[in-house]
């Protein structure tokens, strides 16, 4: 195929620097984050906007273009690309100075720079020719060279692009979250389904040339394996023994850098052996290779397992960095951060467009919600309601912890899964561990468990106040957990991890709500309390 692809808001992400730029000519505050469109959106609410627009759109396209950022997902797309033999064209409306950019910086040629300096040309990487990078003074000429071309797809981020008459006839697909006209064929709101849009589902040919760039044993056999949670799995037999290969959620779905989380903390705790070791990995690619534990997961817990849960959880506090590391994913630190996450699950969720969903949210959830709230509030400790709780009291937590992810080997009990490691409030990991609807354990498990993690953080001289009156938020915080599917990106992530579930979304939807119904029948019934302590 002949692939056209936009350059600017389409292959190379502006939003960091778009922000970075704002806030150095102090159009907004130092604390303001946010997207391009966003900020955009944001000056032009004010008298004089658009100049002050055209002022960044200057210094971002040219003296800062080298801080952009590639746009998560198009490594992939186009190394899958090279490997099947299709041509890269990238065809970009480009004058040559940016607006009021008094170093007269050449927008071209950072462009050209900047996709030099991230291997566009380079044989062992992208290996496109620099005769396929066009620049077009108007949208027009970048229309005509586009046709010009003949090309089988064009990705571009603006629909007016496609919306002019003169347009060819080919596959036009949309980068972009929202659209106003139909212009386009396919909508992609990530570089994941742009990927399988062009290419179709990756093939084990394809695996084994991504993972030889980062890991170079040659490879025997790929086997997929069924995510447990949101990242792709392959079993790899290679010359050196299995090995797994872990397949991280696209980015722009889920801005978390597990990847970076996980490798983190797996080498900061690899010394316990109780760990898989971290054998490669590439952020760019958004992949990583990990040691093959050879085990099965556990169909029935016993209490020695909760021990050594306890054990590991008590060994890994002793980790080196502990205190250099940073939060959990979600970490709460307070009461006013607990509360918050949930006001803003809850918030997301209603704005989901399913009868069965808003009933329950509408008749059930929000009711309690409010009488638990007020309840948690009257039996928090007042100096952590709204202050963070002080970085000694912090523990390292796994966050998503427990016998889900484990593994068994040799009657050895091995730990994975650490994409949101991190410093938490042990009393979330302590309810986590017993809330979490995967356990199943026996209620004499979770007092050991909980008795156990009461004796390992016993220094901490609030956690018994401080878990009594966090125990039913956590239980409202895990029913709105188990809603995720109902968003289309939770829905998506579950579905890249499973693609077995792709069809049954109707059922686990149903599903999910039924278990977020029983968390709230079981927090009624018993009235606020924990009976395992």
């Amino acid at each position: 195929m002949l692939i056209g692809l936009d350059f600017d808001n389409t292959l190379a992400h502006y939003d960091s620097v778009f922000a970075a730029e704002a806030r150095k000519q102090c159009l907004v505050s130092d604390e303001w984050k946010g997207t391009k469109q966003e900020l955009k959106d944001k000056l032009y609410s004010t008298q004089g906007g658009d100049k002050s627009w055209q002022k960044i759109q200057g210094q971002v396209y040219g003296p800062s273009m080298h801080k952009a950022e590639l746009f998560p997902g198009v490594t992939r797309f186009l190394l899958r690309c090279k490997l099947l033999g299709h041509t890269i064209f990238i065809v970009s409306h480009k004058t040559k100075y940016g607006h009021f950019d008094s170093t007269k910086t050449l927008l071209r040629q950072a462009a050209l720079d900047w996709m030099h300096s991230r291997g566009f040309f380079d044989e062992d990487k992208f290996s496109i020719s620099k005769n396929n990078i066009f620049f077009a003074t108007t949208r027009q000429a970048k229309i005509e060279k586009i046709n010009d071309l003949n090309l089988d797809v064009f990705v571009d981020d603006l629909e007016e692009v496609f919306a002019e008459k003169s347009f060819p006839d080919i596959k036009k697909i949309l980068f972009s979250k929202i659209y106003k006209n139909k212009y386009h064929d396919i909508i992609c709101s990530n570089w994941f389904n742009i990927e399988n849009s062009i290419l179709g589902d990756i093939t084990n040919k394809e695996i084994k040339y991504i993972v030889n760039s980062i890991y170079k044993h040659p490879i025997n056999n790929i086997e997929k394996m069924n995510g447990r949670g949101n990242s792709r799995l392959y079993k790899l037999s290679t010359s050196k023994g299995n090995v797994v290969l872990k397949d991280y959620p696209d980015l722009l779905n889920d801005p978390r850098k597990r990847l970076v989380t996980e490798v983190s903390a797996l080498k900061m705790i690899e010394g316990f052996n109780r760990t898989p070791k971290v054998l490669a990995f590439n952020e760019s690619q958004n992949i990583a290779i990990y040691e093959w534990i050879k085990g099965v997961h556990l169909s029935n817990v016993n209490d020695k397992y909760i021990l050594e849960a306890l054990m590991f959880i008590e060994k890994i506090q002793k980790a080196k960095g502990k205190n250099s590391c940073g939060l959990a994913s979600e970490a709460c630190l307070s009461a006013k951060h607990l509360f918050t996450q949930i006001d803003d699950r809850l918030r997301r969720l209603l704005l989901v467009n399913n009868e069965d969903l808003q009933n329950f949210l509408n008749t059930v959830f929000k009711s309690l919600w409010g009488q638990t709230k007020k309840w948690s509030s009257q039996h928090w400790p007042s100096d952590n309601i709204t202050n963070d709780l002080p970085s000694s009291m912090q523990v390292l937590s796994p966050s998503d912890f427990g016998f889900h992810n484990t593994l068994l080997e040799d009657n050895k009990l091995y730990f994975l899964d650490f994409e949101y490691f991190g410093r938490d409030d042990p009393v979330k990991l302590m309810a986590d561990f017993v809330w979490h609807p995967g356990m199943n354990l026996s209620n004499s498990q979770k007092s050991i468990w909980l008795k156990g993690a009461f004796e390992i953080f016993k220094k901490d001289p609030n956690i018994h106040v401080r878990f009594h009156a966090a125990w039913p938020i956590f239980g409202l915080r895990w029913a709105l957990i188990l809603l995720n599917e109902f968003l289309e990106g939770g829905w998506q992530k579950r579905v890249y991890a499973n693609i077995d579930l792709k069809n049954q979304k109707e059922s686990k939807l149903k599903n999910q709500l039924n278990k977020a119904k029983d968390i709230c029948r079981k927090i009624q019934l018993e009235n606020m309390e924990c009976p395992y302590v």
